[in-house]
């Protein structure tokens, strides 16, 4: 069952075309890896399925409900409540504070207060130890529970990557949506990333969907790949269907396979 439905998705940006009728889906509990060369769109694609960006044509369905071109879009600041979170390429931390208090941001939409409440501070004790234990279990899941109440500030870039993955998963993400998480990775740390993106898949019930540039990562974790080259839809399938197909070598080495 598609837990996501991509269908005849463009994007125009005046006269440039950022997406041109790109369709894919996505089924629950998988992992798709996006990609394509610089320009391709993906990022494009990424905006278009988090509310950012407003396609021209075009629509697409999540969890049974239209998320934007039916008969009601989701509007960009509920996109978190219907189950849907990203990580960006560059990181978005906030240096000063605490690694917990970090990914206890990312529970902002499942926060019970009010405004009322909020002003006279009902409940708000009992809700924030709830909201940290869950934060800490997270964070011990991923291997991080000794850096928990240590500012992000000067932490190792991959250690800040995982931070980044332990937020979105305080707000219990159906689908997760993940920005080129290997940029500035060593070697050991991608390796280290690929077996930490399959554990919270299966430990977090989710269904990912990775734009990334790491082409053995990207292989090495879908169950299926969509290729786009200058917004079109060049390509899907099993990763070792697109390493093969002509179209997608011919995008990335710039020449037709011999």
């Amino acid at each position: 069952m598609a837990l996501l439905e991509v269908n005849d998705i463009s994007v125009r940006f005046g006269g440039i075309v950022a997406l041109s009728d790109v369709t894919f889906d996505i089924e629950e509990g998988s992992i798709c890896g996006l990609i394509g060369p610089n320009g391709a769109g993906k990022t494009t694609m990424f905006n278009v399925i988090s509310r950012i960006y407003d396609p021209t044509t075009g629509s697409i369905r999540f969890n049974g409900g239209d998320l934007v071109g039916g008969s009601s879009d989701v509007a960009p600041h509920l996109i978190s409540q219907v189950g849907i979170f990203r990580t960006f390429q560059n990181l978005a931390l906030w240096d000063r504070m605490s690694v917990i208090e970090n990914v206890m941001a990312g529970a902002h939409v499942r926060s019970k207060g009010n405004f009322f409440s909020s002003m006279l501070n009902i409940g708000r004790k009992k809700e924030e130890a709830e909201l940290a234990s869950q934060a800490f279990t997270i964070l011990a899941d991923l291997d991080l529970a000794g850096v928990a109440f240590q500012q992000c500030a000067g932490l190792p870039y991959g250690t800040l990557k995982r931070i980044e993955l332990a937020r979105a998963l305080m707000g219990n993400p159906k689908l997760l949506m993940l920005d080129e998480p290997a940029t500035g990775l060593t070697h050991s740390e991608v390796d280290e990333l690929s077996l930490v993106i399959q554990k919270i898949r299966t430990d977090y019930d989710l269904t990912i969907l990775l734009v990334e540039h790491h082409m053995g990562l990207v292989m090495s974790i879908s169950e299926k790949v969509v290729v786009l080259d200058f917004g079109k839809k060049i390509a899907q399938g099993l990763p070792s269907e697109v390493q093969e197909n002509p179209a997608v070598i011919e995008a990335y080495l710039g020449a037709p396979a011999s």
